[in-house]
């Protein structure tokens, strides 16, 4: 499992409703999104949430739970970082989160979506971006595609999420104008690993979906 989360200082919002955490400065900082990545698909699950208080958090996609809201879907609004209504929970969902003995805090923050393939069942991208960690391309953002390009080279070099230093998988944004993510099924030229590929300086092997442990083990 592997989680990412985004923080505030907590005296820039009403910290009363949002989950703070104190830095070993003594500094205090105020969760405002968070993803939430897991193996236990092949190529994992992948959820991410946002505070209800961020504008725009279901912008481009729409809201989707399923699960804890009682609003299940939450349409995009044309107007872009705008205020969506707060994301109420269920009663299943709020004894869930009593039972293990959770703030109320919790009850603030929303699943935007959640992925678990590259595309859909008639073959269109599958997309899911936050407002926070995705600001500037959540509109084609795709956290699954996104982290299938976490590879290293022949060389031992690690990607970055916007692609090798060298490449051969491709940066962040195809077009150097704006900003945007790859989403959709990967290219199978991406990988070594792949039948026909034998020119292995020249492309990458996969670690998993995950850059965080392969840069740990190679001291970045």
């Amino acid at each position: 499992m592997e989680v990412k989360a985004n923080w505030v200082p907590a005296d820039e919002v009403d910290s009363a409703d949002y989950y703070v955490s104190e830095a070993p400065d003594g500094k205090k900082y105020a969760l405002t999104a968070m993803h939430i990545i897991r193996k236990v698909l092949p190529d994992w699950t992948w959820a991410t949430f946002e505070h209800q208080n961020n504008p725009g958090r279901c912008d481009y996609t729409g809201c989707r739970d399923a699960y804890g809201a009682l609003v299940t879907d939450v349409d995009a609004s044309d107007v872009r970082d705008r205020p969506y209504s707060a994301c109420a929970k269920n009663d299943a969902l709020k004894a869930m989160l009593s039972a293990a003995g959770l703030s109320p805090v919790w009850e603030h923050y929303c699943l935007k979506g959640s992925q678990t393939d590259f595309v859909s069942a008639t073959g269109l991208p599958t997309h899911l971006g936050n407002s926070v960690t995705e600001a500037g391309f959540a509109d084609t953002s795709s956290c699954i595609t996104c982290h299938a390009r976490a590879a290293v080279n022949a060389k031992g070099i690690m990607t970055t999420p916007a692609g090798f230093v060298d490449p051969p998988i491709p940066a962040l944004c195809p077009n150097p104008s704006g900003s945007c993510s790859p989403n959709g099924a990967p290219d199978p030229n991406w990988f070594w690993t792949n039948p026909g590929k034998f020119d292995q300086a020249a492309v990458a092997m996969q670690t998993d979906f995950i850059w965080s442990i392969a840069r740990f083990a190679i001291g970045d």
